[in-house]
């Protein structure tokens, strides 16, 4: 049996970000297409942020696997503003897909683990090494 495609509409798209939606099945997905500089990283997430909020989807994937070392200064607004942004949305679960380069995925996970620490986040989010694994949980 084939599996009909889900109806994804493009929302945003430039040369290192792209966010698609698929109302019908209330999930988000984003995905880096290249390593960013803290303005991208800035622009990126806060298109997210305004893509969850007017769209209430409660479900998301972030790809980040083309994400290479981010600095402090973006680590920094990641762990503070990004995530407090992202609390003011509907979003219930968020679907991490991290790069394999174990620095880069270190550094990933301790923004989340920072946000966590500040109690920002409102939402349920879990790490992955695969975009296949990312939707069988976000699909839960």
């Amino acid at each position: 049996m084939l599996l009909k495609p889900f109806p994804f509409q493009t929302l945003y798209s430039s040369d290192f970000y792209k966010i698609e939606i698929d109302r019908e099945n209330n999930l988000l997905l984003a995905e880096w297409q290249r390593a960013v500089n803290k303005d991208e990283m800035i622009a990126g997430g806060t298109k997210l942020y305004e893509t969850l909020r007017d769209t209430g989807i409660t479900r998301a994937v972030a790809n980040a696997e083309r994400l290479t070392m981010l600095d402090a200064p973006t680590k920094e607004w990641m762990s503070t503003t990004f995530y407090e942004l992202l609390s003011q949305t509907q979003l219930q679960k968020l679907a991490r897909v991290l790069p394999s380069s174990l620095f880069a995925k270190l550094a990933l996970e301790a923004v989340a683990t920072r946000a966590e620490a500040q109690n920002i986040n409102q939402f349920l989010f879990k790490n992955f090494s695969s975009q296949k694994d990312a939707l069988a949980w976000i699909n839960e």
